[in-house]
């Protein structure tokens, strides 16, 4: 052979066999020096996890430290990313699905998007599934509805691995999607090594099957489930606790929330999360490639969230709520006269002096235990679909006309205008007659009346002649100085300001120039707390304190203090004044004479009262909202009256008059905060749990 050529031929493949070794010696550099640390990070974290561990929240107790809300243990099936292949994940999903009963997929209905500048939404959650079960993802698996005129839109182009749908509409165009989206991979869309939770407060032989077959990725936590003692009382104070949404884990991200994380949702539950979500901890654990743990490496104990001690008496809340519910049945069920929709109602209890909130309860209300453990799609639907609305709390957004409670409003008017003085008689023949006729509840009428007896007798013509006499703009005033028609700033949110009754009022909600219009007549309605008036009962509740308590009305709120996990006291309640009436004292005696009169003989409400030990002033309301239903019942009162400590308003709904409906209410609050019953028992004895 030729030796050129055979040099030439060893030339060539030395070079190859160099060629290689470059690439090799520049590839292993890369892995080693220009990406080391990354993949050293990699290799640990297949081998080392971090386990966080779920912070307690922050436990609530009454004002005599009596546990309301706390935690228990539970089990929670969580899943972390492992790397196994995708048939075998898919396998682990299907088994976990049936175990757990997790569904398929979830559908979204008519869920609002607004287009954005690139005409483009994108949806929130992932994967689609298939939704017309033609066995495949196509833009035919979403639903999209021009909101504005009602029109279906079809997508120019569908992102199916991100959920952007470009449209052909305008930016700022709303339309409203339905699909399907696959339920557990949902879930499972972060792409760290942390786990995700599955199913919370799972029962032991669910953990047992589960752990017998040994799937990779699937970890069994114990973690603290919220526990509401005592079930659905104060249900809408304290709200409930539900899995945080991708919404709010994208604006809590740097907070150190989770996918599943629990968070609040209503009440002083969302309010005070930031006080009530501890600190989680963490434990940093060796696993095996499939993802089960080996040991411990270390260990970083949670901090539990704060104490919240709340100014409610567990034992003056569930009084209230059951003596309402069981007026409710009462009423629904008379043999003689029957209120079929007296269905709702509503009780505030607050202390004249502090403004604490002693008792706040709405009916028909719900288990916050549900949504702390997972609400079932049935319970949901059972709830959302409930013409009553439980999950709306009536003591702070419901809104109604006041009916005749509302009369010491004018009453105080007339006497600070000085259109009358507590001498004066008006003649009561059962009609009024100066712009309309207009009649007294009481056929026949009162006779002659002062301003003590028309309170305390409820007298319509009385108070007709005093709003003809005072003119609406007098009678708006007063109601506002009383904080009638504005928030109170409970700690709750959705409240309701509500209305006063008024001429800006009318030409801010009507279109007509008629409509507009303040007429005589309407006048008269509003002496009496009919027509365009609407108030929420803590709104009620506060103006009665402010009557006790002689022109000055405290700020109610439900939280005494909170305190930390170290018992450092981090916020503490002290009063505060709300409102302060320039109003004479000799007007507040003759409203409160007028007001203890009610529950007097003679009064409106002395059948309640008759042999109560305690001297209660009172006023009960009829409030007419819609001739062809039955009015509501209202009734309010403070005691001792001497020396005024508690206000009460009571509220139920197409009740017809409130003495006998609301008063009941109110005298067993009245019993238990004077201690006027179980004297003898103990006080955890009363106490109901479920």
């Amino acid at each position: 052979m030729d030796v050129k050529k055979l040099q030439k031929r060893l030339n060539v493949l030395l070079g190859i066999v160099i060629l290689i070794f470059v690439v090799l010696t520049i590839s292993l550099s890369t892995l080693q020096i220009v990406k080391g640390n990354e993949y050293e990070k990699l290799a640990e974290e297949n081998r080392i996890r971090l386990i966080p561990i779920t912070a307690p929240r922050g436990v609530f107790k009454d004002r005599y430290g009596r546990e309301l809300v706390n935690n228990r243990p539970s089990f929670t099936v969580s899943y972390m990313s492992v790397k196994t292949e995708e048939f075998e994940q898919e396998e682990v999903f299907e088994i976990l699905r049936n175990i757990l009963e997790i569904p398929l997929y979830t559908e979204v209905s008519n869920q609002t998007y607004t287009v954005d500048k690139d005409k483009k939404i994108i949806l929130s959650k992932l994967p689609i599934v298939d939704r017309n079960g033609n066995a495949k993802i196509d833009i035919a698996d979403i639903s999209i509805t021009d909101s504005g005129t009602g029109k279906p839109v079809l997508p120019s182009k569908v992102d199916f691995a991100t959920g952007t749908v470009t449209l052909d509409k305008p930016p700022n165009t709303q339309v409203l999607v339905s699909y399907n989206y696959d339920t557990l991979k949902n879930k499972l869309q972060s792409r760290d090594y942390k786990p995700v939770r599955l199913k919370t407060d799972v029962d032991f032989q669910t953990v047992a099957e589960i752990e017998e077959r040994r799937l990779p990725g699937v970890v069994i936590e114990v973690e603290p489930l919220r526990n509401y003692i005592y079930g659905s009382t104060a249900s809408h104070v304290f709200g409930y606790v539900g899995e945080i949404s991708q919404e709010e884990l994208a604006a809590a991200k740097d907070n150190g929330y989770r996918p599943g994380d629990l968070i609040g949702k209503m009440g002083l539950e969302k309010v005070l999360e930031s006080y009530l979500k501890g600190t989680d901890g963490g434990q940093q654990v060796e696993v095996t490639a499939s993802g089960k743990p080996i040991k411990v490496l270390g260990q970083k104990e949670p901090i539990p969230g704060h104490l919240i001690n709340l100014t409610l008496d567990i034992k003056l809340q569930q009084i209230a709520e059951n003596k309402l519910r069981e007026q409710l049945i009462k009423l629904q069920t008379d043999k003689y006269k029957p209120f079929p929709n007296a269905k709702r109602g509503a009780v505030v209890a607050i202390n004249i002096k502090t403004g604490e909130v002693l008792a706040m309860a709405s009916v028909p209300d719900f288990d916050p235990n549900m949504f702390a453990r997972g609400i079932t799609q049935k319970e949901w639907e059972e709830i959302s679909k409930n013409p009553l609305n439980p999950m709306v709390n009536l003591a702070i957004s419901g809104t109604f006309p006041p009916g005749s409670i509302f009369k010491m409003v004018t009453a105080t008017a007339a006497l600070e205008e000085k259109v009358t003085n507590e001498r004066e008689l008006v003649r009561d023949t059962g009609v009024y007659w100066t712009i309309l006729p207009k009649k007294c509840w009481k056929a026949g009428g009162h006779g002659l009346v002062n301003i003590e007896k028309a309170i305390a007798e409820s007298c319509n013509i009385y108070f007709y002649e005093m709003g003809r006499r005072l003119g609406i703009d007098n009678i708006e005033k007063y109601a506002r100085m009383y904080g009638l028609g504005e928030i109170t700033g409970i700690e709750l949110p959705g409240e309701k300001a509500g209305n006063v009754a008024s001429r800006e009022y009318k030409k801010n909600t009507f279109s007509s120039s008629q409509d507009k219009i303040w007429y005589p007549a309407e006048t008269l309605d509003a002496s009496i707390g009919q027509g365009y008036h609407s108030f929420t009962p803590i709104q009620i509740a506060d103006y009665i304190a402010a009557i006790a308590n002689e022109g000055i009305w405290m700020k109610p709120h439900l939280i005494k203090s909170i305190v930390d996990a170290d018992g450092n006291v981090v916020l503490e309640k002290n009063p505060e004044i709300g409102g302060r009436l320039d109003i004479s004292n000799k007007t507040y005696e003759i409203i409160k004479n007028g007001m203890r009169g009610v529950t007097l003989p003679g009064g409106t409400a002395y059948g309640v009262f008759a042999d109560f030990p305690i001297s209660v002033a009172g006023k009960t309301g009829t409030a007419e909202w819609d001739l062809r239903k039955d009015p509501h019942g209202w009734f309010v009162a403070f005691a001792p009256y001497e020396d005024p400590e508690i206000a009460v308003a009571v509220f139920i709904e197409q009740a017809g008059s409130g003495g006998t409906t609301g008063g009941p209410v109110a005298r067993a609050i009245f019993e238990e905060y004077f201690h006027l019953t179980n004297e003898n028992n103990n006080n955890e004895d009363y106490l109901v749990q479920p």
